[in-house]
């Protein structure tokens, strides 16, 4: 038993040893570095040597740029809102106006060929006779008066029956119209007039027409430039004037 703690004891002291030693003269070492800094005498100064040299001067820097200042957002404006306008009200619609049938136009027609205008024979007075006593025969009679008319084929008018009325000194016969003529109609008119104090026709009615509004035109203008004797007015006088187309016009 105590030989082996002998061993043991021999057998780690070396070790020890030397590492004691390393650090002993590790820490030796560094008390002998830090005594020697610390106990140097200090060195007497030397004297400094100095040389004045004038430097240019230094260039002053410029003077960095500044930096642009950053331009400022544009605002967009608001765009106002349109203004919104009410819808006018609907318009009525317009009503259309029939337009009047347009009447038919008749067709051309030839013209009638002019016909030679038969002479017009202007009746002369005759003288009358001084009322002394009455004859029979002084009177004209129905068949004797048509052949004094312009018309061919013409009786006597109403007035030439009355001894008193007045008698007939110019009858101008009224032209065929073209129309009628054109469309070969013939026609029948009866009218009434009176006759003033100068002999003048005055107050045409027409009583009768066949056909209407075809002939009564063109007899009232040939009516005005009827005469007759002055100072003898008539009154109701009543004349028939026939339009044939062979045969032109004739008054009864």
């Amino acid at each position: 038993m105590p030989q082996k703690t002998f061993f043991l004891t021999r057998r780690y002291s070396w070790p020890m040893l030397v590492s004691v030693g390393f650090h002993g003269s590790l820490i030796a070492g560094l008390l002998f570095a830090s005594f020697n800094t610390s106990v140097k005498p200090p060195s007497t100064p030397q004297p400094i040597q100095v040389v004045m040299v004038n430097t240019a001067p230094e260039e002053a820097a410029p003077a960095p740029a500044a930096a642009p200042q950053p331009e400022p957002e544009k605002i967009p404006e608001p765009t106002p809102e349109p203004d919104v306008q009410p819808e006018p009200p609907p318009l009525p619609k317009p009503v259309p106006v029939p337009l009047p049938e347009p009447k038919p136009q008749p067709k051309p027609k030839p013209k009638p060929e002019p016909k030679p205008k038969p002479v017009k024979k202007v009746e002369q007075p005759k003288d009358t006779p001084r009322e002394t006593a009455p004859q029979p025969t002084a009177t004209p009679s129905a068949s004797q008066t048509p052949s004094r008319n312009t018309a061919p084929v013409s009786q006597a008018p109403v007035a030439s029956a009355q001894p008193s009325g007045p008698r007939p000194l110019s009858r101008v016969q009224p032209e065929y119209p073209a129309r009628a003529f054109a469309l070969r109609i013939e026609g029948r008119v009866k009218v009434q007039f009176d006759v003033d104090d100068s002999g003048r026709v005055d107050n045409v009615r027409v009583l009768s027409a066949e056909p209407k509004n075809m002939f009564e035109r063109d007899i009232k203008q040939a009516m005005r430039k009827w005469r007759y004797e002055e100072r003898k007015p008539g009154k109701d006088l009543v004349v028939t004037i026939i339009f044939r187309i062979n045969g032109g016009t004739a008054m009864e």
